[in-house]
């Protein structure tokens, strides 16, 4: 269950590098106002201290740096280049398998993200039935599937590029998130 877990949570990882929607554009403090039928609040939404405000501009900076501050598997590969003694083709291929499967994942972001929402928007239907929201939700999960087994795959195909050494060094490695 734990590896489960960890395989979900890194897929998740991997998905919020790739992922960009366009409701991460959008103003929330307009659509919330606008979802309430009010106008929006201004110096932090009237929490105390600002606190609001200060974390609409933390989700602001995230939303601009987000794929600047998530790693995937290349990156914490090419972390230690000069540890593995990395050459000039093994970085060069490991560049070219990373490319490929962030396009596939960038291709992969929208869908999981309109699947997510209408499985949600099922959900929360009282007139939906169980049969409804089972489907909606299967098919959000094959296409999470499909996202695990496009950044396995990626995974897999650069620890082919190491030689068994490299790859035993690397193992060894303490990596943070």
């Amino acid at each position: 269950m734990s590896r489960l877990f960890s395989l979900t949570f890194a897929a998740l990882i991997a998905f919020g590098s790739f992922a960009q929607t366009a409701s991460a554009a959008e103003d929330p403090h307009a659509a919330h106002a606008a979802a309430q039928g009010t106008q929006p609040q201004q110096g932090g939404g009237g929490h105390a201290g600002g606190m609001g405000e200060m974390m609409m501009q933390h989700m602001q900076a995230m939303r601009e740096h987000g794929r600047k501050e998530q790693k995937g598997y290349a990156d914490i590969v090419l972390q230690f280049s000069s540890d593995l003694k990395l050459s000039d083709e093994q970085i060069g291929k490991i560049t070219r398998i990373h490319q490929a499967a962030q396009k596939s994942m960038e291709e992969l972001g929208p869908k999981m993200h309109d699947s997510l929402k209408a499985t949600h928007e099922v959900f929360l239907n009282p007139a939906s039935d169980e049969a409804a929201i089972r489907k909606t939700a299967k098919e959000h999960t094959s296409l999470f599937n499909e996202l695990v087994e496009t950044a396995l795959k990626s995974r897999n195909e650069i620890n082919a590029v190491l030689t068994s050494d490299q790859l035993k060094q690397l193992q060894t490695k303490k990596v943070t998130p």
